[in-house]
């Protein structure tokens, strides 16, 4: 996933359906069109090319995090803007920007610390220590991707339309959830407690756009956060240098109870820009263009 959260609930609502999704060029065994499920069984398969691909990128990520009463009305408004890049092969971020405007000087030596920080522990990080985090890494991963093909059998899918996106044609495609469906995987059961709509594109059978809905209370561990019923969120991806695709905007509205802080209402917009591919020798490309949120 190409984007951090740092609210626990919120990432794992996000986690349900926003994952970056493979690339991949149309074949004689593409499913026929008029076979959603197996539209949206494609678009979940494993790419391990796409997940290098779009760690050979850095962006601009802009959060803005508005927290609501309980009529609603705005509290207060937190913007934080972040230059993520790739450092020891895993994406580092580094704050940048406050309200808009450029870091404090505490602030900044404050990343400063940071970032020296991690690089001393990877520097002096033993060759045992770092096979055991690329190990814990590898699982997680593949706990997140087996979470994500639970949703081809979490859903009755339905293609409700087409509809061109940046210029390029693609299904609508309306997820149901399935009444008999029975996770295998941890957390999956939180499935059948969201509805959404899938935008995919025809080429590749990427997700280019989600829109998500939760029609009951979806409880994260025992006690941890309550989601209510009626949160919503989306997001959509951008397609870059004919090869990838990565995070352009990412909505979410959400009521939740957490434990010991009772009811929030938050509502969450992060969009993704500057996005630049950079060599293994970290010099960025120049003819790789920036794309900016619509």
């Amino acid at each position: 996933m190409n984007f951090n959260l740092r609210n626990f609930p919120i990432s794992i609502l996000i986690l349900l359906l926003a994952a970056p999704l493979p690339a991949q060029q149309a074949s004689a065994a593409d499913p026929s069109p008029i076979d959603p499920k197996g539209i949206v069984r494609r678009s979940v398969e494993i790419d391990d090319r796409t997940v290098s691909l779009a760690r050979d990128y850095t962006y601009q990520q802009r959060e803005v995090r508005k927290h609501l009463g309980s009529h609603g009305e705005l509290k207060f408004t937190k913007v934080e803007t972040w230059d993520i890049t790739n450092l020891y092969g895993e994406p580092y971020s580094r704050l940048i920007q406050k309200d808009d405007k450029p870091l404090s000087a505490k602030d900044e030596k404050e990343e400063e610390e940071k970032l020296d920080k991690f690089f001393s522990k990877r520097r002096e990080e033993s060759e045992e220590g770092r096979q055991k985090r690329q190990a814990k890494e590898k699982k997680e991963r593949e706990e997140e991707w087996g979470f994500i093909r639970e949703v081809v059998n979490a859903y009755d899918f339905r293609i409700v339309g087409e509809e061109a996106v940046d210029g390029r044609d693609g299904w609508v495609i309306e997820a149901t959830p399935r009444k008999d469906f029975r996770p295998t995987k941890p957390n999956a059961g939180m499935l059948s407690k969201i509805k959404g709509k899938i935008w995919i594109d025809k080429q590749d059978y990427s997700w280019v756009k989600v829109e998500g809905e939760a029609i009951d209370t979806i409880s994260v561990g025992l006690f941890i956060a309550r989601i209510h019923k009626g949160s919503h969120f989306s997001f959509e991806q951008v397609r870059l240098n004919n090869e990838v695709w990565l995070m352009r905007r990412l909505h979410v509205d959400v009521n939740a109870r957490l434990l010991l802080l009772g009811n929030r209402a938050v509502e969450l917009e992060e969009t993704f820009s500057n996005y630049k591919k950079f060599a293994t020798n970290t010099k960025i490309l120049p003819e790789v263009r920036e794309v900016e949120p619509k």
